[in-house]
């Protein structure tokens, strides 16, 4: 027996949740608590729509295997998952576990059981060569959760390069099994988003103001709740299988 075929094997009882349960996972929604939130100026509406994405297909990683988080600003998502779960974030900088390169992954082939990716392939201007690497490490039957954006605001982090549309993604993963396959918000959640100016994200707004703007954005964020739309999507989550 090979190492692809030993690896295999071994990804099979790795995660807890199987493949045939994710497909019913169903789009994230915002509950009303989150207008409440909004009101006092905590998390922008698309933020809030990705965390809870994230909270839904997570524990479709989860299992006795490892989870790596590429390109993480932080270990924000390391709380979503089970204590005991092994939970790693990389960067390029200096405070995640490990200094990785989304480029050139310095990993062996057919190694990880499972990869996290949330708003950093943007930042990539070889953005392509991430996903080539990505495939070349996880296990047969390594799981992939991707977080893109499509309409959403200039952030660089140093850089801010692209944007990605459901149908690039396909093509991009098209390697891959694809399980899930989600727009985050629509029209509704866009101008919500648009009409909350935050300090921290360079308003020069009084706090006054931005409250104003942030109450008219009500009526928008009560009819974003629920409503997805792929064409006016913020973004879009996949999660993925290398074949077997």
């Amino acid at each position: 027996m090979n190492d692809v075929q030993a690896n295999c094997q071994d990804v099979k009882n790795i995660f807890t949740v199987p493949r045939e349960n994710i497909r019913g996972i169903r789009p994230p929604k915002l509950n009303l608590g989150f207008i409440w939130e909004f009101i006092r100026d905590g998390r922008t509406p698309a933020r809030a729509m990705t965390d809870q994405a994230m909270r839904s297909l997570l524990p479709a990683l989860e299992g006795t295997g490892e989870i790596i988080e590429l390109g993480a600003g932080g270990d924000y998502y390391k709380a979503y998952v089970q204590p005991d779960q092994q939970y790693i974030t990389s960067n390029l900088f200096p405070g995640s576990d490990l200094i990785l390169d989304m480029t050139s992954l310095d990993l062996e082939g057919n190694s990880v059981d499972a990869l996290v990716s949330v708003f950093a392939l943007e930042h990539l201007f070889d953005f392509e060569a991430s996903f080539r690497e990505q495939y070349r490490v996880l296990k047969p039957g390594g799981r992939l959760l991707l977080i893109v954006p499509f309409m959403y605001y200039y952030h660089a982090a140093p850089d801010d390069y692209f944007r990605f549309s459901s149908s690039a993604l396909d093509k991009l993963l098209e390697p891959f099994d694809i399980i899930v396959r989600q727009p985050l918000g629509g029209r509704w959640l866009l101008f919500a988003e648009f009409l909350h100016e935050k300090k921290e994200m360079g308003s020069s707004l009084g706090s006054f103001s931005r409250l104003l703007l942030r109450c008219l954005a009500l009526p928008f964020l009560t009819c974003a709740l629920k409503n997805h739309d792929p064409q006016y999507a913020v973004g879009f989550s996949y999660l993925c299988e290398k074949p077997q």
